[in-house]
């Protein structure tokens, strides 16, 4: 796991991920409003490996879940979020309260790429295994509710250690059919 040092929380004037917006409207005579996110859609990869008898998850640190729990143990954290700076995180927790074990996934953020290309390259990015185009299936697709409208499409597979690159592989777990 990476080293992660000098945390400190900052507005968020503007991103290439995340646009918050607020819809206005009126529901059987009601008025009303919701605040939502646009964000990428996105593809996750369920891979399971036939030589191992297990699947594969990617092991990250993320950051929202990361302050998340600060949060809960240091409410003032987020007190005066609508000041122009916030200073460096005085006792962070250890990184460690932020790592996911999670499916490999990605943003769908390359339009001239089809869902299953983009698919194919986040598992070499993250997971190390060279996977085909056509070894991909198709579960699912579902749009996130609340707060993000997003489509979110899942994708399977069914690999044998051959196909591991251990040049590219990132840190991964491995979840154990027997465990199930």
């Amino acid at each position: 796991m990476e080293a992660i040092e000098e945390l400190a929380v900052k507005p968020c004037t503007s991103s290439l991920y995340l646009r918050p917006f607020r819809l206005c409207y009126r529901q059987n005579g009601t008025k009303k409003f919701w605040d939502f996110m646009r964000t990428h859609d996105s593809v996750s990869i369920l891979i399971f490996n036939t030589s191992r008898q297990c699947f594969v998850v990617v092991k990250q640190f993320r950051p929202a879940v990361y302050m998340c729990e600060v949060e809960r143990h240091h409410p003032q954290v987020f007190q005066h979020q609508d000041k122009e700076g916030f200073s460096p995180l005085a006792d962070p927790l250890p990184p460690v309260v932020g790592v996911t074990y999670e499916l490999c996934a990605g943003i769908v953020d390359k339009p001239d790429l089809s869902l299953e290309e983009i698919a194919c390259g986040e598992v070499l990015e993250e997971c190390g295994y060279r996977v085909a185009v056509t070894d991909l299936r198709r579960i699912t697709s579902y749009s996130a509710s609340g707060h993000r409208g997003a489509l979110e499409t899942e994708l399977g597979g069914i690999w044998g250690g051959s196909h591991l690159d251990h040049s590219t592989s990132k840190d991964q777990a491995q979840l154990d059919i027997n465990h199930f």
